[in-house]
């Protein structure tokens, strides 16, 4: 702990010295790299892939900004969820389908160098795109939309796991839980688009949403949702029958979201999207053949069958607009590149970027894939290696051309057009040229001190929250937080002669002076 509170000491020293002069966080890189913290559980729940519902730790990777000291105490939280069709990557019919998944590592890294913490969610899987029969319809559709609700559930309790760790673990990730960002590419689109609308009863008992047939197997009883919250638990993961669910996942924490985002996926079905729902952005292929640009159906990627029609990111977008849900960076007056691109093809509506492809049906541009990877892949989930070389071979058929570098600036693309609206609609304009005003606004005073000195800060914006003093072995040897003042008298309280570091926290964000004792 002392060598980890040492580390923390020197940091303190230099905080905001060798970040990037003039760039504005969040919106363009300014820290040199990025770490990952692989592996960590954020829920337990009951999976059904084949056979018995069977319980299964959901993780999670954690990216957070490196290479250079930040300043910030409390940081945005960016969730993503990867593309798949719900089923384990190959057994999909698809190079892709983890968190692993290139685009998502990708993502991951951006948002930290910008200065988020992003966080790589997997979810449960597993659901029947190879129902036939009479009932086969019935099986497709409903086994989707279990999958869909259990993701979306999962996606809650990550959300409350960081909210639960700031309450009770001292806020390991140095998250801001008021500024919540959730999005996905291909099937995580589908998942960050319910979550961010679906909440009553009555939007998933829409006829289309209905049983035609009663089936136990799948718990579908003709005439009611194939989604039973009395089985699956309720719109939070609560409740539900103990073979199908877990409740006991960070239980007492709110969900609530800040912004939303879809890369290729669609929402069940327009209606549930209502006024004051979180403003959204939206990145679609026009030609992508697996989820509509506007409304359409959703098929199974590996028959062509149908499952439901669906409302793709023009016909979401649209509506957001309508309600004004976007009006936070609408008129904003954008005029980059990016904006100005998409404003040309996106037919006036804010927050849409629409991708025209050659050849037209394309899907997924943003992922590439390796072939070694893709058979070994196959291998480890009971495929033939000639199996895994087809799956690879064919995934080109909808992403032609496919490469890491045209992955790369579609990625790009997304980055550049989303993160300024994010910046503007949830208040992120916490710059290295704002942090250095609030550095040169603080005066120590007297500095060497003997039984007292004052903290002045002469920035309103910004008022004093905490004040901590740490000794030069890393240890905090004071502390007092729940300030809101612009001057705070810092008492010596019997500490030995010598210097001390103390660390000024302001809204998230804080600035560490040394001060010496004689």
């Amino acid at each position: 702990m002392k060598k980890t509170l040492l580390v923390l000491a020197t940091v303190c020293f230099t905080a905001g010295a060798n970040l990037t002069a003039n760039a504005q966080r969040y919106v363009q890189e300014i820290f040199p790299s990025f770490t990952k913290t692989p592996g960590i559980i954020y829920a337990n729940n009951f999976q059904v892939l084949t056979g018995a519902p069977v319980a299964v730790d959901l993780k999670m990777d954690i990216y957070q900004p490196a290479g250079a000291p930040d300043p910030l105490t409390q940081r945005p939280l960016v969730i993503l969820m990867h593309t798949g069709s719900f089923l384990p990557p190959c057994i999909n019919g698809q190079p892709t389908g983890s968190r692993n998944d290139s685009t998502i590592v990708a993502a991951c890294q951006q948002f930290a160098r910008r200065g988020y913490v992003a966080a790589a969610m997997s979810y449960r899987l597993g659901w029947n795109p190879a129902a036939t029969g009479a009932a086969g319809q019935d099986i497709r559709t409903g086994t989707l939309l279990q999958a869909v609700y259990r993701a979306l559930l999962d996606a809650k309790c990550c959300v409350r796991y960081f909210k639960k760790d700031v309450a009770t673990a001292g806020n390991t990730y140095g998250i801001d839980t008021t500024k919540i960002i959730l999005g996905g590419f291909g099937t995580g689109g589908y998942v960050a688009m319910a979550y961010a609308t679906v909440d009553k009863q009555v939007e998933i008992d829409l006829p289309k949403f209905l049983a035609n047939t009663t089936n136990a197997t799948y718990g579908f009883v003709a005439g009611q949702s194939y989604v039973n919250p009395a089985l699956l638990g309720d719109f939070e993961g609560y409740g539900g029958i103990p073979q199908l669910n877990n409740p006991n996942n960070s239980v007492g924490y709110t969900s609530d979201i800040h912004f939303a985002f879809n890369a290729g996926g669609a929402l069940g079905d327009s209606s549930w999207l209502e006024a004051g729902d979180v403003p959204m952005c939206a990145f679609h292929v026009v030609g992508d053949p697996f989820a509509p640009y506007g409304n359409g159906p959703v098929i199974v990627p590996t028959t062509g069958d149908f499952v439901v029609d669906v409302s793709g990111s023009q016909s979401i977008i649209t509506r957001a607009n309508s309600f004004g849900n976007n009006s936070c960076f609408a008129s904003a007056g954008f005029t980059d590149a990016y904006t100005t691109r998409a404003n040309a093809v996106n037919g006036g509506q804010e927050g849409l970027f629409p991708f025209f492809t050659n050849p037209v049906p394309q899907a997924g541009p943003w992922e590439w894939f390796d072939s070694t990877v893709t058979v070994l892949t196959a291998q480890a989930v009971g495929l033939t290696a000639a199996q895994g070389t087809a799956i690879y071979q064919n995934a080109f058929l909808t992403n032609p051309n496919m490469s890491k570098a045209k992955a790369l600036a579609y990625i790009d693309t997304v980055m550049n057009y989303m993160n300024p609206r994010i910046a503007f609609c949830l208040n992120l304009s916490v710059g290295v040229d704002e942090i250095e005003a609030v550095k040169s606004s603080i005066k120590v005073q007297p500095n060497p001190a003997g039984e007292f000195t004052e903290l002045v800060i002469n920035n309103a914006k910004f008022p004093l929250q905490a004040v901590r003093v740490f000794d030069l072995l890393g240890k905090q040897v004071f502390a007092e937080e729940r300030l809101n003042d612009a001057r705070y008298t810092l008492n010596r309280n019997g500490l030995a002669p010598g210097m001390y570091l103390v660390k000024m926290e302001f809204n998230g964000m804080s600035v560490t002076e040394k001060v010496f004792f004689n």
